[in-house]
């Protein structure tokens, strides 16, 4: 009667070491790290993990001491893998596989990164730069960026900003010298490999104008939200200044104090948007004490819609004082 189930009876019966715990899956760039608990069976002296389908495999030395084994597989392709991890005792009898999945990345992974981009970058006096920054990949793994930049000394120095800030401040960047930043990306929690966007080049910076008073100017219509002369320095171009509509002529001036002496390469002129009434033409002139001035030029205005004009500085004034002069021919609006 036992004759259709003897040849398969181990005499003896079979040994099974203990399996590998609780394994883990650390993926990286062309490679992966699986790491797993000693367990408490001593007789365990080396695994071997296999993937593709027990083609490939690794072996694994046990060492005697330590709770943790793990091994590093390099040379992987960039896709998603299944792992079997066997223990095994001194007289070779095996365990169970243990069996985990992970991944390697490379160069698809890369080509999908994007660098988390920089809305606004505001420089407020003595070497404080304020970035306000736009929305990150993070579903992607973006968890950081890095910034590099010059320091007040000439030194270059990088800092690092999680995705979560909405705004970041450096306190000794030094002013008219571009900065670079690039992305940082973890595909996954576990990696043991970091990836980085290529740099992105921020070649000038908006200066913090909260500070900043107008000290002259021509009219106002009135001093509503709407219409105030201090709209022409609010940083927003979706708001105007107006000058009184029935009782002022051309030109329409204001005349800005900066606060502070200022390294300036370039100025850029919104024009109020939606309204072929605005004022087309606008001089530009700077100066340090409000009484001898420098024209830097006269821009012209024609669109209707326009992201704004910008007027360039080869020598990099320090000016104190800016005044915008309206020219002829157009209405009062602008």
């Amino acid at each position: 009667m036992d004759d259709s189930y003897k040849k398969y009876v181990v005499v003896g019966g079979l040994t099974y070491p203990g399996m590998a715990t609780a394994p883990e899956v650390y993926g990286g760039k062309g490679r992966v790290k699986l790491s797993w608990l000693r367990g408490t069976d001593p007789s365990v002296v080396k695994a071997r993990v296999f993937w593709n389908n027990y083609l490939d495999s690794v072996e694994v030395n046990i060492p005697k001491t330590g709770d943790t084994i793990s091994v590093i597989i390099n040379n992987l392709q960039e896709q998603q893998y299944t792992f079997d991890i066997v223990t095994y005792d001194n007289k070779g009898n095996k365990s169970v596989a243990a069996e985990v999945l992970g991944a390697a990345y490379g160069d698809i992974y890369q080509a999908s990164l994007l660098s988390r981009p920089i809305t606004k970058v505001a420089m407020h006096d003595q070497g404080v730069a304020n970035i306000t920054w736009g929305a990150a990949n993070i579903t992607g793994g973006a968890y950081a960026t890095e910034v590099t930049y010059t320091t007040l000394s000439g030194d270059q120095s990088s800092k690092r900003f999680l995705v979560n800030e909405q705004t970041s401040d450096i306190f000794d960047i030094k002013p008219n010298i571009p900065f670079k930043y690039r992305t940082i990306y973890l595909p996954d929690s576990l990696a043991i490999d970091t990836f980085y966007t290529n740099f992105v080049n921020v070649n000038s910076l908006l200066f913090d104008k909260s500070s900043w008073q107008v000290i002259d100017f021509s009219t106002e219509h009135d001093n509503s939200v709407d219409n105030r002369v201090s709209n022409i320095i609010d940083g927003d171009p979706g708001t105007r200044w107006h000058t009184n509509v029935n009782t002022s002529y051309y030109p329409h001036f204001v005349t800005v104090d900066m606060q502070t002496s200022k390294s300036i390469t370039a100025f850029e002129i919104y024009r109020m948007t939606g309204d072929n009434r605005a004022c087309d033409r606008f001089e530009l002139a700077i100066s340090q004490d409000n009484i001898s001035w420098q024209v830097l030029g006269i821009m012209i205005l024609t669109e209707i819609q326009m992201p704004g004009r910008c007027i360039r500085s080869k020598e990099s004034p320090r000016p104190g004082i800016l005044n915008l002069q309206g020219c002829p021919d157009r209405s009062v609006i602008w």
